[in-house]
């Protein structure tokens, strides 16, 4: 037989009285498992969050509170007022944590602020030079963080001091129609290990609480979620909406 035959064959079948109740009634068993696991899919959570919270000490406004310490991936501009020809221009920060420098060598610059770090100088200079007069400048923050999931264009950005969650995901295309607003995760590397925390959004846009738009540090990630809805959607359509059969329609011959 052939496959045009079979399949006219199969439609016939279809056309039947009672024939799609047939083809359903195997099939209900597992249609009604499936509906019962999206029901639970839809009362609990869909995507499992990190335990860990944001706090008001990871807001914008709390690290605007606390002076910069400098970072591994900076760019420093050194000057020296008394012997200008010293100066130095984007000096980078190297991943150990220090930079280089003629005369004094290699000294720490990541983990304090510009202020110590060019006291630090001073000092190490004076051995060198009669009373210098050393002021350090961050001219580019080094550095990156990562957006992805249910946002439209999932990017790398370039870090900058005071960049929030939602600056960052606006800059990443904003939130797409999936989006979780309330289950976005923020990873961020703690040491030799990394820590989760959970980012309450939509608090953040209704201004009810302002500080879950934490303040990004370098490398953090931030993905998004799908909602809850969104899970429940490709879940029908991937194990509902396939198993249903389709039924051709005969249009009406006039």
């Amino acid at each position: 037989m052939s496959i045009d035959a079979t399949i006219d064959v199969r439609r016939q079948g279809l056309r039947q009285p009672g024939a799609v109740a047939r083809v359903l009634g195997g099939r209900l068993p597992a249609i009604a498992s499936i509906v019962l696991a999206a029901a639970a899919l839809g009362s609990g959570c869909a995507f499992k969050s990190p335990s860990g919270r944001a706090d008001a000490s990871m807001s914008a406004l709390g690290v605007e509170k606390r002076p910069y310490q400098i970072r591994v991936g900076d760019a420093l501009d050194v000057r020296f007022y008394k012997t200008p020809e010293l100066n130095l221009d984007k000096v980078p920060v190297r991943s150990d944590g220090k930079i280089s420098l003629d005369l004094v060598g290699d000294v720490q610059a990541a983990g304090i602020g510009t202020d110590e770090l060019s006291s630090n100088l001073a000092q190490a200079y004076s051995k060198e030079l009669q009373d210098p007069q050393i002021a350090v400048i961050v001219r580019s923050f080094g550095g990156q963080v990562f957006i992805g999931g249910e946002v439209n264009k999932p990017a790398t950005l370039n870090f900058t001091e005071g960049l929030t969650a939602l600056e960052a995901i606006q800059g990443a295309g904003g939130f797409n129609m999936e989006a979780s607003l309330e289950n976005v995760v923020l990873v961020r590397r703690a040491g030799d290990h990394y820590e989760g925390y959970r980012l309450f959004l939509k608090k953040a846009l209704t201004g009810d609480d302002y500080t879950q738009d934490v303040a990004l540090q370098p490398n953090d990630v931030v993905y998004v979620p799908k909602s809850r809805i969104a899970n429940l959607n490709v879940m029908v359509n991937q194990y509902i909406t396939k198993m249903i059969p389709q039924v051709p329609i005969g249009l009406p011959v006039f």
